[in-house]
């Protein structure tokens, strides 16, 4: 039995997930129809009594979710996860055959250490603040060690891309008591293949001549969903709470959409994280949007390279040749592009990043940049926080002293950056 949870943001997070890292930790990742976190509690059951990671992102996402701040430890063990353990149903079953609520045992993956189950006293005994220190305990006491055979361990940011199929067909069951009926939308001329496999929230808005197909896979529909005529979706696909899908969208297979965004146009085998938007026509493929970006109209991004060579990225720590076919954009938050923006395959921008021009962008557009495609500036750090603060303000949102402080900090970064 697993009872209570402590994640850990693992180091070489902060240089893998990037852009995404800047403002966040990792179990902040959309992953399916929820986030890490989130898939975590819902497959243990499990009461999150700790996050441990960098000091001022950590600061940050507890003033953006006071719910992790604090919870009371509940009698049983804990549960020590490293950042780098994808949270599946199998792993789950294996940790949980192998906890002991009177010793520590520790969980292995090609004998890297991801996860340790305490009882709670040697817990309460202990001061832990890196994932480090965990790994430091197993040197000294050399506790009792399971190797997980199936579990996945996730790398770099683009990894993400895939597990969204897997983590949509295992998520469903905590979507089942929303599942429709053929008969539900048929007088509403909506055409659901495989009904069974569609789950849709309460209050949500589905119109007609819209295509939810689910013969390869669940569609997961959030609550207050709007989704408007003559759009497509193919699952597996999970779209978030309060989002609209414009009319005529077509989202394809392994597609994940946060709460409060706004699609259009054709997207596939994406990510978004919650409140971006890309209202109008344009493609976006094998991409991961932060949040509070916006892709203006006709935005296109490049997945697949003229030479169906493999795709390398330019990341802060170097040059990473990725091994795949497909990637398009890695977009960090609060990135705007113009309309006709034409994104380079494999392109990477940092956060705040104002993007507009002719052409094909640079692959790397480091944050704060004003332009990036035939010429560019830096943009002003005042200005980037006013525009930060005008697009939260549209969804009722204000951008808090712990989220200014990251930007501020990237800002120093990039400007101390050869």
């Amino acid at each position: 039995m697993i009872t209570n949870l402590a994640l850990f943001e693992h180091p070489s997070h902060v240089d893998l997930l990037y852009p995404f890292s800047i403002l966040h930790l990792p179990w902040e990742l959309r992953f399916g129809a929820l986030t890490i976190i989130e898939t975590w509690q819902k497959l243990c059951g499990a009461t999150v009594i700790g996050c441990f990671g960098r000091e001022e992102n950590l600061a940050s996402f507890y003033a953006r979710f006071p719910e992790y701040r604090a919870q009371q430890l509940g009698v049983g063990n804990v549960l020590l996860v490293s950042s780098r353990l994808v949270p599946t149903k199998s792993v789950v079953k294996q940790l949980r055959e192998h906890v002991d609520l009177h010793r520590a045992v520790a969980f292995t993956v090609h004998g890297e250490l991801v996860a340790v189950s305490l009882p709670i006293t040697t817990w309460d005994q202990l001061s832990l603040e890196q994932w480090s220190d965990v790994e430091q305990l197993h040197q000294q006491h050399q506790w009792q060690t399971v190797e997980l055979p199936t579990a996945r361990l996730l790398g770099y940011l683009w990894e993400m891309l895939d597990v969204q199929a897997s983590a949509i067909a295992e998520q469903f069951e905590f979507f089942t008591d929303a599942t429709i009926h053929q008969s539900d939308f048929a007088s509403a001329q909506v055409a659901a293949l495989d009904a069974e496999s569609i789950a849709v929230g309460e209050h949500s808005s589905i119109a007609p001549f819209v295509v939810l197909d689910a013969t390869r896979g669940p569609i997961i529909i959030g609550n207050h969903v709007t989704i408007m005529p003559h759009v497509t979706i193919i699952g597996p696909c999970a779209i978030g709470d309060h989002s609209t899908i414009k009319a005529g969208a077509k989202i394809y297979a392994n597609t994940s959409i946060g709460r409060w965004c706004k699609v259009g146009g054709e997207l596939d085998s994406s990510i978004f994280q919650d409140y971006s938007n890309k209202q109008h026509d344009g493609f976006v493929g094998h991409s991961i949007i932060g949040e509070w970006v916006n892709l203006g109209a006709d935005t296109n991004t490049s997945n697949l390279k003229n030479t169906y060579r493999p795709i390398s990225i330019e990341l802060p720590s170097g040059r990473i040749v990725t091994g795949r076919t497909f990637l398009g954009l890695l977009c960090g938050d609060h990135t705007k592009a113009g309309i006709n923006t034409m994104f380079t395959t494999g392109t990477v921008t940092g956060v705040c990043a104002n993007v507009f021009g002719a052409g094909y962008t640079p692959p790397v557009i480091p944050s704060f940049t004003w332009g990036g495609i035939q010429e560019h500036r830096r943009w002003s750090i005042e200005a980037a926080v006013d525009t930060a603060r005008r697009a939260m303000l549209r969804r009722n949102r204000t951008l808090l002293p712990e989220e200014e402080a990251l930007l501020r900090a990237e800002f120093e970064r990039v400007a101390h950056t050869p």
